[in-house]
C-alpha cells in the first residue's frame, strides 16, 4: 500500500441542502461501463472521466459511481476534492497531483496516552510548502495509532474520556499547526468502543469549537454504516448525526464498499 494506495483520492460535491440529492449508481455482478452508461443514458466517456475510470475499465462490484445527467446542474455547489498521502509520496506524484486538489491530507499524525503529538515517519514539512505553493490547503490528519502502527482504541479511551491529556492534545495540535503552516485538521478515529460513542463526539465537538475560534475547520471520517444500529467495531462507536453537529465536514470513508482488491468484473 505504497503512498497510501499512491495518493487515495475522495471526491464529493456539497450540494446546497434543499432540492439536492446526488445521483449514484451501485456496480452490480456483470456490470460494465458501457452497460452503466447505457442504462443511465450518460455517455460511456462522461462516466469514465467523472470517476476517473482508467482502462482496461474495471468496476468493484459494490462500487459507487457517480452519474452527472445534468439534473443537479443548477444546485451544484463548487466541487471540493482532497486526498490522503503519506509524507513519503514522491515529489512527482505530488507535484502531478496538487493541481487538482483543494485539500491534500497529510497522513498521519499519533499521539500519546499524555496527549503528545506523534508527527509522521518521515518529515511533513516539504509536503506542506509544496500545497501552499499551488494554493492547495494542508490539512493535518489526526490518527490513533499506536506503536505497532495500527489504530488502538485504548488511546481513543483515553483523549475522549480524559480531560487533561484532551486538553494537551488540543493545545500541541494548535501548536503544530500554526508552526507548520497547516490549514485545518482531519480527525480519522477508528475502531471506536460502543460505551466511547458519547465521549467521542463531545471530543470532536470541543476540538472543532477551540480549531475555529482560530479560522481552522475541523472534519470527521467515518466508517460507512448501513444503519444506526450496524454491529462491529468500526461502526458502534459512531454517530452520524451527533457528529455532523460537531464537526464542519463530515466524510465517509466508503473504499470499502468498492475496494481495490474486492471481486472485479471485466468489461
Amino acid at each position: 500500500m505504497l503512498e497510501y494506495f499512491g495518493l487515495f483520492l475522495h471526491m464529493f460535491y456539497q450540494f446546497r441542502k434543499k432540492d439536492a440529492v446526488m445521483k449514484i449508481y451501485v456496480v452490480k455482478q456483470g456490470d460494465n461501463v458501457d452497460s452503466i452508461a447505457r442504462s443511465q443514458g450518460i455517455p460511456v466517456g462522461t462516466l469514465v472521466f467523472d470517476n476517473q475510470i482508467a482502462p482496461p475499465y474495471r468496476l468493484a462490484v459494490g462500487q459507487a459511481l457517480y452519474i452527472d445527467d445534468g439534473t443537479f446542474a443548477e444546485d451544484r455547489s463548487p466541487l471540493y476534492v482532497f486526498g490522503y498521502a503519506y509524507p513519503f509520496i514522491t515529489s512527482e506524484n505530488l507535484n502531478n497531483t496538487l493541481p487538482f486538489l483543494t485539500g491534500i491530507y497529510v497522513f498521519s499524525y499519533g499521539f500519546t496516552q499524555e496527549g503528545d503529538l506523534v508527527p509522521p515517519e518521515s518529515p511533513p514539512e516539504w509536503m506542506v510548502q509544496r500545497a501552499l505553493e499551488y494554493g492547495v490547503r494542508p490539512i493535518l490528519t489526526l490518527t490513533p495509532l499506536g506503536p505497532d502502527g495500527h489504530f488502538n482504541n485504548n488511546l481513543v479511551t483515553t483523549v475522549v474520556h480524559n480531560m487533561e491529556v484532551q486538553q494537551r492534545l488540543i493545545w500541541n495540535l494548535g501548536l503544530e499547526m500554526a508552526e507548520k503552516g497547516y490549514g485545518g485538521l482531519d480527525i480519522d478515529f477508528e475502531y471506536i468502543m460502543a460505551e466511547d460513542r458519547l465521549a467521542y463526539v463531545e471530543f470532536v465537538k470541543r476540538t472543532t469549537e477551540v480549531m475555529n475560534q482560530f479560522g481552522y475547520q475541523v472534519s470527521v471520517a467515518l466508517a460507512p454504516k448501513t444503519s444506526a444500529t450496524q454491529a462491529g467495531l468500526l461502526y458502534e462507536g459512531i454517530d452520524y448525526g451527533l457528529l455532523g453537529e460537531a464537526a464542519n465536514r463530515v466524510l465517509l470513508m466508503a473504499y470499502e464498499w468498492g475496494y481495490t482488491y474486492e471481486p472485479i468484473s471485466y468489461r
